[in-house]
């Protein structure tokens, strides 16, 4: 069945552009036309995130041309509102409610990550990904989606697979129960191996 094309969306216009640059307009192009990301945005958690979440509010609009029925303006617009309002939090996770809306900073979303990480046994230490003295792990947020990478050291003699596997799971679990956020994506690096006799002291909790 041939879809019917729907009305290009009406630019967004962000107030600012994500942490990392990019603009929600150019993620949204890629959505709507289903063109594959950049380099840059395979790489980027900011750009991954808002992928996620826009592929989620495109979604009913993809849906409805692929029944050959031309999406109505209402839907439209409520999808570009929920796009508009991306662009006005590119630093923060929202999180909507009855009597309003939660906004969580990302730096919060990346403390909880962490915090995570560090509950599994095994981890020594977990620390951000953009540069090996980061404190919080890299997290990019839009919306309710929530894309986390993260670096960690394991004690000599784990099983690094089944570590990560859990840390994973630690944090998807953590972060859904705290912040009420969607995470789309966990990616965790192994980079090295301590003795537990050489254990680095982690942060205060």
């Amino acid at each position: 069945m041939t879809a019917v094309p729907t009305d290009p969306p009406p630019l967004v216009l962000a107030d600012e552009p994500l942490p990392c640059g990019t603009t929600v307009d150019d993620l949204l192009a890629r959505v709507t036309e289903g063109r594959p990301p950049s380099a840059h945005q395979r790489r980027c958690p900011h750009c991954r995130a808002g992928l996620a979440e826009l592929s989620v509010l495109w979604a009913p609009v993809q849906d409805l041309a692929a029944e050959d029925v031309r999406a109505p303006a209402a839907v439209l617009e409520a999808v570009m509102d929920r796009v508009r309002e991306l662009s006005r939090h590119p630093w923060h996770a929202v999180v909507p409610g009855t009597t309003g809306q939660t906004r969580i900073a990302a730096r919060v979303v990346g403390a909880v990550a962490r915090l995570a990480a560090q509950s599994v046994p095994q981890v020594t230490l977990a620390l951000g990904r953009a540069r090996r003295d980061a404190v919080e792990p890299a997290v990019g947020v839009a919306g309710t989606r929530v894309v986390v990478d993260i670096d960690i050291a394991v004690d000599y003699g784990a099983v690094i697979g089944e570590v990560a596997r859990q840390v994973r799971a630690q944090i998807t679990d953590d972060l859904g129960r705290h912040t009420g956020l969607t995470v789309a994506e966990v990616n965790v690096h192994v980079v090295d191996v301590l003795v537990t006799g050489a254990r680095t002291d982690r942060p205060a909790r």
